[in-house]
Parts: C-alpha cells; sequence; structure tokens
C-alpha cells in the first residue's frame, strides 16, 4: 500500500491549522466509501500535532518508515509537520483530531499509541455534528484533551497492540486471558467461570474490537508469542505454553520478519487477514 518514493515523502505539504480561536480542537470523519482502498491522499503533514484514531473496523496510518494499524479505541499521536497519510480498511471508521500546541496538557513530540476510550470517542463525534454554546463546547474539549493526554494504565501498555473491548461486562474475562493466555478452558468454559452468556459476549467483542471473541483470545496469544521470540525464545518453546498448536507456521512469519534489534521490532506483516496485527509495522528495506 505505501508505494510512495522517497521524493513524495520530502515534498510533502505541510497544512495550515484548521482550528480557530477559542476552540481546542477539531475531528474529521472519514469512512472507507471515501477513499476505498486508497490512501487518503499522498502524503502530508499538519501545523498541528493529530490524534489518528479508529471508530470502527481498521484504520492503517502511513509514515515514511512504518505503518501503524489501529483498531477500534486504539489511536496514534502524530507530531506537528510529520509526514503522513492513511487507508481504511472496508466498511471502517477513522477519525482525525487536531489540537494545536497551545492547547495541550503537554507537547507531542513522538510518535505515541494512545487509548481512546468509547465515551471519548462518542464525546468527539457529538461536538462534530451537534450545535451548543461556545463556552459549553470549549468546555467539553478542555475535558477531552486532559483525557486523551493520561498515561496508558500498566494493563494497557503491556497489551496495548492488542484491540480491547470497552463494555465493563467482559473487564474480568479480558484481564483472565490477559493473565494467562494459555488457559485451557474452552471459549465457553470461561464464559460460564464469569457468569456470561456467550451471544452477550460476542456480540461486545464484533462491536468494540470487530473480531470474535475467539480471534481475539489468538491475538492475544499470537502478541505474546511474538515477544518471546524476540526474547530469543525458541518457537517451539513460545507455541506450547500459548496453546498455539497449528501457528507455527504464522510465528516463523513473525520472526523472519522481526527486527530483534529494531525499537519497531514489535510489528510483523504475517498476520493473517482478520486476526489483530501489532500495532508497528517497520518495512523491511531491500
Amino acid at each position: 500500500m505505501n508505494s510512495y518514493r522517497q521524493d513524495d515523502w520530502a515534498a510533502s505539504p505541510t497544512y495550515p491549522s484548521t482550528v480557530n480561536e477559542p476552540y481546542l480542537m477539531g475531528t474529521g470523519v472519514v469512512t472507507a466509501d471515501d477513499t476505498g482502498t486508497r490512501p487518503l491522499s499522498p502524503p502530508h503533514s499538519h501545523a498541528d500535532p493529530m490524534l489518528a484514531w479508529c471508530y470502527r473496523g481498521s484504520v492503517w496510518v502511513h509514515l515514511q518508515d512504518a505503518r501503524w494499524r489501529l483498531a477500534p479505541g486504539q489511536g496514534v499521536w502524530i507530531p506537528a509537520r510529520t509526514p503522513h497519510t492513511a487507508h481504511h480498511e472496508p466498511d471502517s471508521i477513522g477519525c482525525y483530531t487536531y489540537i494545536p500546541d497551545s492547547s495541550l496538557i503537554a507537547p507531542i513530540d513522538d510518535i505515541t499509541r494512545v487509548l481512546v476510550p468509547r465515551a471519548v470517542q462518542e464525546m468527539l463525534l457529538h461536538l462534530g455534528i451537534n450545535d451548543m454554546p461556545t463556552d459549553l463546547r470549549v468546555r467539553i474539549q478542555s475535558v477531552l484533551i486532559e483525557m486523551l493526554q493520561q498515561p496508558l494504565p500498566e494493563a494497557a501498555s503491556d497489551w496495548g497492540e492488542v484491540p480491547m473491548p470497552a463494555d465493563e461486562r467482559v473487564v474480568p474475562l479480558v484481564q483472565a486471558v490477559l493473565a494467562d493466555p494459555g488457559d485451557p478452558r474452552s471459549a465457553i468454559e470461561l464464559f460460564l467461570a464469569h457468569g456470561l452468556h456467550e451471544r452477550t459476549v460476542l456480540r461486545i467483542f464484533q462491536h468494540d474490537v470487530g473480531l470474535s471473541f475467539g480471534r481475539w483470545r489468538t491475538g492475544v496469544r499470537m502478541t505474546l508469542g511474538a515477544r518471546l521470540i524476540v526474547d530469543g525464545t525458541p518457537i517451539g518453546a513460545a507455541r506450547a505454553p500459548l496453546r498455539l498448536r497449528h501457528d507455527e507456521r504464522l510465528l516463523r512469519g513473525v520472526q523472519g520478519a522481526l527486527r530483534p534489534h529494531s525499537p519497531a521490532a514489535r510489528g510483523t506483516r504475517a498476520g493473517r487477514r482478520g486476526a489483530p496485527a501489532l500495532l508497528a509495522v517497520t518495512p523491511q528495506r531491500s
């Protein structure tokens, strides 16, 4: 998808700020219907820092030397004047929130991932389509900026590459899977252990992360497996405790795609369509 040349990135234009005082932010919403599978535009940057975040489906953010896959509730801060573009998978909705430096609690100097809670997502969209007094809008924007610049909680920091459902009903279930990805119990057994109905769990996971519980659980195991491989664990040793019986080929793909000594070595291009990919994917140079 990233077919742009070095010259395209070097010549990328910088768009002026679209946020006017007294407002603190602005958000644009783009669907796959707007662009198909094409990038939204050639590489470009903005005068303001931008938070790219996914509301539904999968959104890919392209930088010159990396790609970031965002699942629902995941976002990535892009500093001002950092060239980028993006594309959306079918039936996806991506959002782009622009916040001038003067409105931020702390400057955005680095590419930084962030979780965007469902309540914050809905309020950002609400601000975009509803009229309200200016002073009320500015107060709400101020609170949202504070929430978006909160540090990631420890659990989210550890598992940030895996999309997380926001519904409180499945929080204990999610925590149990993260604590023991290799738990041998079936999905049904886990649901019963947490007093959950199968249809309820499946509906929540499809709505919040766009995946079935089974595919999400496999994504958790694959993420941990990839980390073990980066740390030097043999594939067989990484696969067995996680019960990835049929994923040795995929894990070998992970091993081949990772750069062991790169800060971005969390990513892989070997993920199958529909499986949760790791967020940061650094293209291999030929």
